[in-house]
């Protein structure tokens, strides 16, 4: 089965990013990664941002995303840290994995600075996922 984007319902690339697959969505630039992945994409698993992630999520009213792993409805996590915007971040209720929309794995990625994997990262998000002008 492909996995299909939460927004956008379709199928998700597969790119390789740091020896970590991420499900890529060509339309709306949103990311997911799989459970574990984000610890692996920045190679330290004991980040207390990370821990911010494992918070109870609410399921946003209006929003009807589908996680790609197993189509339950996305949870909404806020991701808060001192002198920066609340990020908010969806999230598999079964934790399966989580989903980015647009630039958002890369404002996580900024606050976790204290590791090399972290910076690899974003420079290489940035890199490949970065906005294409829009054509209409």
């Amino acid at each position: 089965m492909l996995p299909v984007c939460p927004k956008c319902d379709v199928a998700l690339f597969i790119v390789h990013l740091h020896e970590v697959e991420v499900d890529y969505c060509e339309q709306c630039r949103g990311i997911w990664l799989d459970a574990g992945e984000l610890e692996a994409l920045i190679e330290n698993s004991d980040d207390p941002v990370l821990k911010l992630l494992e918070q109870p999520g609410v399921i946003p009213a209006g929003k009807k995303h589908l996680c790609p792993r197993c189509d339950a409805r996305l949870t909404e996590i806020e991701v808060r840290t001192p002198d920066q915007p609340v990020l908010r971040l969806d999230r598999c209720p079964r934790n399966h994995g989580l989903w980015f929309d647009g630039d958002e794995l890369p404002q996580l990625l900024a606050r976790v600075p204290a590791t090399p994997g972290a910076a690899k990262a974003i420079v290489f998000l940035r890199e490949i996922f970065a906005a294409k002008p829009q054509t209409k």
